[in-house]
């Protein structure tokens, strides 16, 4: 199985007493997320299922590369920061049939922290970078880092 996990695209700042959920890409962060779409399409990438979380930034993030490559997006509440754990990332997975290819679009600290979890390996997720880790087995150590991009390199 190959998880990719992409950070969402740079955002603006939540104005005093807005919501964090709210905030939306700057123009840097669009440019990012169609930069991964047309990497990931370049490259002749298909995935079983793109997941994404329900914060406007990630679904904005996620909208170019579900378009490029002619999918629909998977909304779910553990990927918006903070509710992902590796039990909760093998409870998603599993809920999805057990995709073998699947992107999940997110946030930080999360992310990194979850290739941590499941590789051993310490990365930092850039806004806009995309990380896939190949395992067998959701569990703690049992992965390994196929892919770093940072948002440079796309």
């Amino acid at each position: 199985m190959e998880i990719y996990f992409l950070r969402h695209g740079e955002a603006v700042d939540a104005p005093p007493g807005g919501s964090d959920a709210e905030r939306e890409l700057t123009e840097k962060g669009h440019r990012q997320s169609a930069k991964v779409a047309g990497w990931l399409t370049a490259n002749k990438m298909g995935f079983d299922c793109i997941v994404c979380s329900g914060r406007k930034r990630a679904q904005q993030t996620a909208e170019p590369v579900a378009e490029a490559l002619g999918m629909q997006i998977i909304t779910d509440g553990r990927l918006s920061g903070g509710w992902l754990t590796v039990a909760a990332l093998a409870d998603l997975l599993e809920e999805l049939g057990a995709p073998e290819r699947v992107l999940l679009v997110g946030h930080e600290p999360d992310f990194s922290e979850m290739v941590e979890l499941l590789t051993g390996g310490v990365i930092d997720m850039k806004k806009g970078a995309l990380a896939a880790v190949r395992c067998d087995e959701v569990r703690a150590g049992e992965g390994i880092v196929a892919l770093l991009l940072p948002p440079k390199w796309l």
